[in-house]
């Protein structure tokens, strides 16, 4: 698991328990606070830290709890993304995957990464945005779409990048079996 991923997984964790536990949220600001306190107190480095820090905790609260509503529909196109070579995927223009054949391992490999013109707010959207390009030969072909997180658009939007992917990548390049 690289960094990214694992970053993404406390990510989740977090988003996962603010859900579920309501007061969470209030401990987490008072924690911010303290620890602001501190880092200002104890580091000249970090003199304002105390009021700038707890300024964006309600917007990291929210970031988390959208971030989890989201990620697992994520995970699932990363996965069938990653059968092909030759294919980048964004994700509301934060979550990205390229995968692509390694010539030397003789597979298809994948790297995960935050997207570098990423606008953090897209994942507080409602939908997600999907933005996917697959190489064929010498030919780039743009897949674009907005998926509602709920199952029926989920499954549904499965469908049409697997389709999408199985028409516009080429064969020699998917994973075997697909």
């Amino acid at each position: 698991m690289t960094d990214i991923e694992k970053q993404w997984e406390n990510y989740m964790e977090l988003g996962e328990r603010l859900v579920k536990e309501k007061r969470l949220r209030e401990e987490f600001e008072k924690e911010i606070k303290a620890f602001s306190s501190f880092l200002s107190e104890t580091n000249k480095d970090f003199y304002y830290n105390s009021t700038y820090l707890p300024h964006y905790s309600m917007e990291f609260l929210h970031f988390l709890e959208c971030f989890y509503k989201k990620y697992k529909l994520v995970k699932r196109l990363f996965q069938l993304s990653s059968c092909y070579s030759g294919v980048s995927l964004i994700i509301d223009r934060y979550w990205q995957q390229e995968s692509k054949w390694d010539d030397e391992e003789e597979k298809i490999v994948t790297i995960n990464k935050v997207y570098s013109f990423s606008d953090k707010n897209t994942i507080c959207d409602e939908k997600l945005l999907i933005e996917c390009s697959a190489l064929c030969e010498t030919k780039r072909f743009m897949y674009h779409s907005k998926a509602g997180i709920i199952e029926s658009e989920e499954l549904k939007e499965l469908k049409n990048l697997k389709e999408f992917l199985d028409f516009k990548t080429s064969t020699k390049n998917r994973k075997s079996g697909e």
